[in-house]
């Protein structure tokens, strides 16, 4: 459930990424590999989904408190 409510908080401002087959690790494996292509979106990392879904989640006394990241 965490992860729904996430996805719904943070959809209005991430792009939808695609799938992209990976026939070298389907190979490697022997299963169909997928990537999800994540690098495309805005800020080029993956790292937007959980900074974002964070800063919408604080309450609003302690976002106007500030925020401080390191990555």
């Amino acid at each position: 459930m965490e992860i729904r409510e996430a996805a719904g908080r943070t959809r209005p401002y991430v792009r939808v990424t695609p799938l992209d087959p990976s026939p070298v690790l389907s190979e490697k494996t022997g299963n169909q590999i997928y990537l999800k292509l994540e690098n495309l979106q805005h800020t080029g990392s993956f790292k937007l989904r959980g900074a974002l879904n964070k800063l919408l989640w604080l309450a609003p006394d302690a976002l106007a408190r500030g925020v401080v990241t390191a990555s």
